[in-house]
C-alpha cells in the first residue's frame, strides 16, 4: 500500500472511532450532539458518507425501529400569495402559471379525504395559501375541521399562515392536534429567501401554537442556493423551538419564480443532509416531503436508509406526486411498518370526544401495510 492508503485508511479509522464516539452519546447518554461534531461528521461524509448515513440508520431504528409515518396534505387555497419568497409558484410577484383557487367547500375536502383514508395515512392536513386567512375563511376552515374531525379516525393538521393565540385554541377546539409551519431556511439565509416578512414572525407563530397546546410540524426546503453548513444551522434552530416533526421538502424549481434556474443538488448531497438532520433530531419524526420524487428518482429508497421516518404521500401543492399506492409498493419493498394513528397522540388539552382510532371498516389499511 502506497503511503497516499495509508494515510487514508488513518484518516478512515479516525473517522470511524469519531462516528462511534457520536452513536454512543446519542444512544447510550441520551445527549445531543453540538454544532462542532454536526459539522465534523458533514466533513467525514465528504470522503466516505455510508459511516454518516448507516449512523443516522442506526439512530432511527434505535427510536423509530422499522416504521413510517404518513401524511397527506390538502391545498384548501392557491395563488394570490402576497409574500415573494423566492421558491414560490403561489407568489403574486412572480409570472407563474398558476390558477388562483378560493377556499374549498367542506365537500372538496371531504372528496379528497375519502381517498387518502383508504390508505395507513396518519396524518392530514389543510394547507391554505397567503400570510394569513381572513376571519371570514378562517371561520369556514374552522366548520371543515370541525365536521372532518368528528366523521373521520385520522389526526388533522393545519397550515394556515401566521397565527394569533385565539385562532391557535380555535383550531384546537375544532379538532386539530399539530399545526405547521416551515422556518424554510436557516436564519442567517432567510434574507436571501423572502423579504416580505421575517423569520422572527414564524417563530412567533410557532410559539403560540405550542402554548396553545398544540404540537408543531417546522422544517425547510432544501437545495436553494444554501450550504451544508446552512443546513445544519437549521436543524439546530429547529432543535431549539423543539418541533415535533420536520418536514424536508427539496427545491423543484418551477418556471416563471426568481429560482426557476437553481441546481439541484446531488441525490448524495441530499442523502447526507437527511442523515444530518436524523443525527442532530435522533427523536423527532424526519418527514421526507415534497420535490422527492423530482430530486431523488429511483434513489428515494435509500432516504429511509438514511434516518428518515417519515413520508408525504399524494400530490403537493401545485405539483403532483407519486400515486399513494405506488409510494405504499416501494414503502413495502423496504420492509417498513406504517404507523396508525393512536388517541394517545392527542396533545394535552385536547377535549374533543372523538371516537377509538380504528382500522376502516372492510379492513382496508391491510391491503396497503407497508
Amino acid at each position: 500500500m502506497n503511503i497516499l492508503g495509508v494515510i487514508q485508511l488513518g484518516d478512515f479509522f479516525r473517522s470511524m472511532q469519531f462516528v462511534k464516539k457520536v452513536e454512543k452519546k446519542i444512544v447510550e447518554h441520551e445527549k445531543d450532539v453540538d454544532f462542532h461534531e454536526a459539522v465534523a461528521l458533514s466533513e467525514i461524509a465528504k470522503y466516505d458518507g455510508d459511516l454518516v448515513k448507516n449512523l443516522a440508520d442506526r439512530i432511527k431504528r434505535r427510536y423509530f425501529e422499522n416504521t413510517v409515518e404518513l401524511c397527506s396534505i390538502y391545498p384548501a387555497k392557491v395563488g394570490l400569495c402576497s409574500a415573494d419568497c423566492k421558491f414560490c409558484s403561489q407568489s403574486v410577484h412572480h409570472n407563474c402559471s398558476i390558477v388562483p383557487k378560493a377556499l374549498a367547500s367542506p365537500d372538496e375536502v371531504t372528496e379528497y379525504l375519502e381517498k387518502v383514508i383508504c390508505f395507513p395515512v396518519k396524518r392530514f392536513s389543510l394547507v391554505t395559501s397567503g400570510e394569513r386567512l381572513s376571519d371570514s375563511e378562517f371561520e369556514k376552515i374552522l366548520d371543515i375541521y370541525s365536521h372532518i374531525s368528528r366523521n373521520y379516525n385520522i389526526l388533522f393538521c393545519a397550515s394556515l399562515g401566521f397565527l394569533t393565540q385565539e385562532r391557535a385554541e380555535k383550531l384546537l377546539k375544532a379538532g386539530v392536534v399539530k399545526y405547521h409551519h416551515n422556518l424554510e431556511t436557516s436564519s442567517t439565509y432567510f434574507k436571501n429567501i423572502c423579504s416580505t416578512h421575517f423569520q422572527e414572525q414564524k417563530i412567533e407563530t410557532l410559539n403560540i401554537a405550542k402554548a396553545a397546546g398544540l404540537q408543531v410540524c417546522s422544517g425547510g426546503i432544501i437545495s436553494m442556493g444554501e450550504d451544508m453548513i446552512e443546513r445544519i444551522q437549521l436543524a439546530f434552530e429547529l432543535r431549539e423551538l423543539d418541533v415535533d416533526s420536520v418536514p424536508i421538502n427539496i427545491l423543484n424549481p418551477v418556471k416563471g419564480t426568481p429560482l426557476e434556474r437553481a441546481h439541484i443538488i446531488t441525490p448524495e448531497e441530499l442523502l447526507i443532509t437527511l442523515a444530518l438532520f436524523r443525527i442532530i433530531l435522533p427523536r423527532k419524526v424526519i418527514i421526507l416531503a415534497g420535490g422527492k420524487e423530482n430530486a431523488l428518482g429511483n434513489m428515494e429508497e435509500k432516504a429511509y436508509e438514511c434516518g428518515v421516518n417519515g413520508c408525504m404521500v399524494g400530490n403537493y401543492l401545485t405539483t403532483r406526486g407519486m400515486g399513494i399506492t405506488e409510494k405504499m409498493e416501494m414503502l413495502h419493498r423496504k420492509g417498513l411498518i406504517c404507523s396508525h394513528p393512536s388517541k394517545m397522540e392527542y396533545p394535552e388539552g385536547f377535549s374533543q370526544n372523538h371516537g377509538e382510532i380504528t382500522e376502516p371498516e372492510g379492513g382496508s389499511w391491510s391491503k396497503f401495510v407497508c
